[in-house]
């Protein structure tokens, strides 16, 4: 199930009921939705990781801003290593 809601009333604007099992790919239909619901020419998607793809560029492309934090792209983790987030700066002196 994807929801989209109103962060300034917290009511939800618009929802849909999906069976695909991964969501990555929702974004921008539902963005779109909420877009039109509300009758606006300018939106901002707020979205977690798991929505860091093509999703991104088709809302770009329909004028909708996405915030969102960067995808985790290292691979150390995956291959038994530390990540840099794991990582710890210490200054000498």
């Amino acid at each position: 199930m994807q929801v989209a809601v109103d962060t300034e009333h917290h009511l939800v604007v618009t929802h849909e009921v999906t069976n695909v099992g991964s969501d990555r790919s929702q974004l921008a239909r539902v963005a779109k939705q909420a877009e039109a619901v509300l009758q606006t020419d300018t939106l901002e998607a707020v979205a977690d990781r798991g929505y860091f793809n093509g999703e991104v560029v088709a809302c770009d492309q329909a004028g909708i801003t996405v915030i969102l934090p960067k995808p985790m792209t290292s691979g150390a983790k995956s291959e038994g290593r530390f990540g840099k987030q794991r990582l710890r700066l210490f200054a000498r002196g």
